[in-house]
């Protein structure tokens, strides 16, 4: 199965929808958001991301960000919640936005990977034997990064800016090595 993950749309309706298209094109399978889908304050820029996202709720996999308020319940049809295990390709995989859990502080029975957003910057690297993963912000990269999101198949994870570039890779069949 291949997924593609994206953080922090922050209710920027054009980069979504510029990161829906590389969904698309990427020919991924289900796409996993890892939080922060408002503005900093409710909008009604919310309602159009709930919109876009509720037509491709069945493929959505998705948890809450720092940014998200009790609303964000509501408006979507997907479960949210702060933490979500899931398995991709035979692999355990922790979700969760980066707030509460981070690359310093991982949760109790946590995943081969870890995937948290909240930073906006993308970064993908090993440590002893997990991949630690952040696909920065769709909408507002910072650190100099590009804005970007992480495609995980068979074998490999790969970091990609919003164009499609290959920032970096890890190989994750078997044991991990470096691209």
């Amino acid at each position: 199965m291949k997924v593609m993950c994206i953080s922090d749309i922050h209710g920027n309706i054009e980069c979504l929808n510029r990161a829906i298209e590389r969904y698309r094109e990427e020919n991924a399978e289900k796409l996993i958001i890892l939080g922060d889908f408002s503005s900093y304050y409710f909008s009604s820029s919310d309602f159009e991301v709930a919109e876009i996202l509720n037509n491709m709720a069945g493929a959505i996999i998705a948890v809450k960000g720092n940014c998200d308020s009790t609303q964000a319940d509501e408006l979507f049809n997907f479960s949210l919640g702060y933490l979500k295990t899931i398995d991709i390709n035979g692999i355990k995989v922790t979700l969760t936005h980066g707030h509460i859990y981070n690359r310093n502080s991982l949760p109790e029975n946590c995943g081969k990977i870890f995937l948290s957003g909240h930073t906006h910057i993308g970064m993908l690297e090993q440590i002893g034997e997990r991949i630690i993963a952040n696909p920065g912000s769709i909408s507002k990269p910072r650190g100099g990064t590009k804005k970007s999101y992480i495609i995980i198949d068979e074998e490999k994870i790969k970091l990609k800016s919003l164009d499609g570039e290959l920032i970096k890779s890890i190989r994750i069949d078997n044991e991990f090595s470096f691209d």
